[in-house]
């Protein structure tokens, strides 16, 4: 969800950075209890569940390319503006 320098790859992955670092914050101040595992575990597998979502549609992308969709006939069917 980040690029090599470390920034973020777009919105989704800010946001859901920004709920890593603020679950982490919370569960090192309240420390460990049940609670706090099941709130971290949730937080990562949201993180890796994205990861897999944006990395689908990469591939997805790539293969819409292959049989002739432009990128932008891409973006078009992305923002529900193309017709088939």
């Amino acid at each position: 969800m980040t690029s090599a320098v470390g920034q973020n790859c777009s919105y989704l992955c800010r946001a859901i950075a920004q709920e890593l670092e603020n679950t982490q914050r919370t569960c090192e101040y309240i420390g460990d209890t049940p609670l706090t595992t099941e709130l971290w575990t949730e937080a990562v597998a949201l993180s890796d569940a994205c990861s897999r979502y944006l990395e689908l549609g990469y591939q997805l992308r790539i293969k819409a390319m292959e049989v002739g969709i432009s990128p932008k006939q891409w973006q078009e069917i992305r923002k529900g503006r193309a017709g088939r």
